[in-house]
């Protein structure tokens, strides 16, 4: 049935996006991304170039440490806070020699095919999982050496390379401080490489 005046319903016509407001809308989000991507790429670029705090530019030469920033006048409304540089040493420090030496004793343990003396040298927490580790990364009569070591008063790093398996084999063992002053074995990854 229809009414005189108003349109025929049976047919409503469904409302459609326009071609010209979906590429404006696409246009705009594309924008949007690659606005916030050089944001967040390069922060600086949103910052007004002009008077007002600076932060300073790296030297390459080395800086001494200074007690207290300093600030120098560029113009009468804007000063320049510098703050003091650290230069970081770059002295290694020598790993304590009872942490190399229970390393090194463990490596003599697997040579010798001794796995529960290995063992014994493990901290406590790793104990139990030891036995599984030498099986698979360094089986027992390996002959394995350090090469060399780095570390703090609290752990060594030795790297160490030989033969396990029959093959040539390269890897790290870490033994970290005890409570008691002591050093155990924490933990070990060893690869052949031929």
């Amino acid at each position: 049935m229809t009414y005189p005046g108003l349109p025929d319903q049976q047919n409503p016509r469904p409302a459609t996006v326009k071609p010209g407001v979906a590429v404006g809308i696409l246009v705009a989000v594309i924008a949007l991304v690659a606005f916030c991507i050089t944001g967040f790429a390069a922060p600086g670029f949103l910052l007004r170039k002009g008077p007002g705090l600076s932060l300073p530019t790296p030297t390459s030469s080395p800086a001494t440490t200074t007690s207290s920033p300093t600030s120098t006048t560029e113009s009468p409304t804007s000063t320049r806070v510098s703050r003091p540089r650290i230069t970081p040493t770059r002295n290694p420090a020598t790993p304590p020699a009872l942490g190399v030496q229970v390393i090194v004793d463990f490596l003599t343990k697997i040579a010798g095919s001794d796995k529960p003396g290995a063992i014994a040298l493990a901290c406590e927490a790793q104990k139990r999982f030891m036995d599984d580790k030498i099986d698979s990364l360094i089986p027992l009569g390996s002959r394995v050496q350090v090469t060399s070591v780095n570390g703090t008063s609290r752990f060594v790093l030795a790297d160490v390379a030989g033969v396990a398996k029959g093959r040539s084999a390269k890897g790290i063992v870490i033994s970290d401080l005890k409570a008691d002053g002591g050093f155990c074995v924490t933990n070990f990854s060893i690869r052949t490489t031929g």
